[in-house]
């Protein structure tokens, strides 16, 4: 599944409308059709960059060079990060050297330090972007006799190498013969390190604050400071008296990430930082579960690392791992970049419209991924009975095509990518399951405990589909890994799953008891309806809604 927050286009949800349509047409009346604005795509680990080069040759103000203007968004944003907060300003600031903020040319241009570095840029090097001049008539025409198309635009900028000494180069050869010549000695590999470091942490910062500028969609720019998460306890408050009293203290989760052969390129880096940089400003530690050739690598990065082995043999220890220090245990995805969470009233009705307008209308929280474990260990705990013992977010990145349901579901697939597991449960992973595990997770507990807790207004911004590492190696380009996993789920779970006519080698769950009821399955294309819970006697039962402060939610009990 794709999990980037997806954009739903306004559809007609009924016949009747679109008759209505199609008699307004044939009237040469036609109303124009609100499409909002796609905010789709903004965050990238080049946003700033391509924010910061589009400035300066805007600024250039030259006619020769076309150019695409920078999201409003990571505009904004690249000019409120300090400039020791850019992958450009060196890693280490040698005594006597030029101040970044002072940098210029031969010539006298000014060169702004960049978003972006080279991987083998020494620590005490810098890396800047200048404008370039104006081609003259007879450089143009040079060019253009060389068979270059000089009307398509380009150029306008130039990325420069500056050495502590202030010079500046535009090429890594000359580069690295200056650097023969002051040091006495070639560049190494040594001499890069601390720099690719700091690369991977400032830019994982930076994409965790598009992510949550985007959530708060601030392409205004009325946000000039960086943006943080919103307060635990202003959160919290959307949970009942007696849901808060269920809330755990952090001391109590046990995080783990589950990551394999990702701590060496540039892009796996970012992924694990931007991660790891959210759990412990949040107060967290985690653990991180990665492949036995791998675990050099991941503790170089100064990360607490343990071999995990593969996929569900490594979910496993975690889960072993968590009991023994009896503690709740919390997995996720090494590239999840912002945790949200919408509250707000339900759609009036089940369309498009109505869910997009309610989804809109809610209140956007940017949340850590401790308040978001300790809210569904909350939920979990005050439930009623049968209670949970796996808790979970919304599978897809935008969770508007449910607002008109029930914001928590009990007998709906849990996503591998973030899950809660309280205390008190012994079931595991299945180790066949090479795929699709969460899948068979889900299943495993609802039989187990006779239900999860999936909060539908709670998404994740992520990636993990489509990354490389971890899970995604298991997938192979003929998918006879994806039809051997689901082969496995339906005959361990015969009735609940069923093939996704949309998408190959996808799955459908419909817990079975759900279907005696009616409910609805977990197509994402069409999901969740009323959530159903099971009384004493084990006979389905809807819970009863309330209203309270414009929201809707369950009936708790005390834990």
């Amino acid at each position: 599944l794709k999990r980037w927050h997806s954009l739903h286009v306004l559809r007609f949800g009924t016949m009747a409308k679109a008759m209505r349509a199609s008699a307004s047409r044939a009237s040469g009346v036609m109303k124009k059709k609100a499409v909002r604005k796609s905010v789709k795509n903004l965050i990238r680990k080049t946003s700033l960059r391509t924010a910061l080069v589009a400035n300066i040759k805007a600024k250039a103000g030259r006619k020769d060079i076309n150019f695409a203007a920078a999201p409003k968004i990571a505009d904004k944003t690249q000019s409120t990060i300090a400039l020791e907060e850019r992958a450009g300003y060196p890693a280490k600031l040698s005594k006597g050297a030029v101040n970044p903020k002072d940098w210029k040319t031969y010539s006298g241009v000014k060169i702004e330090v960049d978003f972006a570095r080279a991987p083998w840029l020494p620590d005490t090097w810098g890396q800047g972007v200048k404008k370039t001049a104006a081609l003259t008539a007879t450089a143009r025409k040079a060019r253009e006799k060389n068979g270059l198309n000089m009307k398509v635009g380009g150029g306008g900028i130039l990325t420069t190498y500056v050495a502590p000494d202030g010079k500046s180069f535009f090429h890594k050869g000359t580069s690295q013969k200056h650097f023969l010549k002051v040091e006495g000695r070639p560049m190494t590999a040594k001499d890069c390190i601390e720099g690719k470091l700091r690369v991977a942490k400032l830019q994982a910062a930076q994409q965790v604050h598009l992510a949550r500028a985007q959530i708060k969609d601030l392409s205004s720019g009325r946000q000039p400071e960086m943006i943080g998460t919103d307060k635990d306890e202003t959160f919290f408050k959307i949970l009942s008296p007696s849901e808060r009293r269920c809330l755990p203290k952090t001391a109590d989760l046990y995080f783990a990430v589950v990551s394999a052969r990702r701590a060496t390129s540039p892009e796996g880096v970012r992924d694990i930082f931007m991660v790891q940089t959210q759990l412990v400003e949040a107060g967290a530690t985690p653990t991180w579960y990665v492949d036995k050739d791998s675990l050099h690598d991941y503790q170089s990065l100064g990360l607490k690392a343990v071999v995990g082995g593969k996929l569900t043999e490594a979910r496993n220890k975690a889960l072993q791992d968590a009991r023994k220090l009896g503690k709740v245990c919390i997995q996720c995805s090494d590239d999840i970049s912002a945790w949200e969470y919408r509250d707000g009233k339900p759609a009036k009705e089940r369309s498009d419209e109505a869910n997009n307008a309610a989804h809109a209308a809610a209140r956007r929280y940017i949340i850590s991924p401790v308040a978001a474990a300790k809210f569904i260990t909350a939920k979990m705990r005050s439930a009623d009975n049968p209670k949970p013992k796996l808790g979970g977010v919304y599978m897809l990145g935008s969770c508007s095509r449910v607002f008109h349901a029930d914001p928590f579901a009990r007998q709906h697939f849990i996503l591998g990518d973030f899950f809660v597991v309280d205390l008190h449960s012994k079931v595991n992973f299945d180790p066949q399951m090479t795929l699709k595990e969460d899948y068979d997770f889900t299943c495993a507990h609802i039989k187990a405990h006779g239900s999860v807790m999936r909060c539908n207004r709670m998404t994740l911004n992520v990636k993990h589909y489509d990354n490389g590492g971890g899970a995604c190696t298991n997938r192979d380009k003929k998918g006879e890994e994806e039809k051997r996993n689901i082969e496995i789920l339906q005959k361990k779970w015969p009735g609940c799953f069923r093939s996704n006519p949309k998408r190959k080698n996808e799955v459908i769950m419909r817990w079975k008891k759900c279907q005696e009821v009616g409910e609805d399955s977990d197509l994402d294309d069409d999901d969740t309806g009323s959530s159903p819970s099971l009384n004493k006697k084990g006979s389905m039962k809807v819970v009863k809604q309330v209203a309270r402060k414009g929201v809707v939610r369950k009936t708790a009990k005390r834990c």
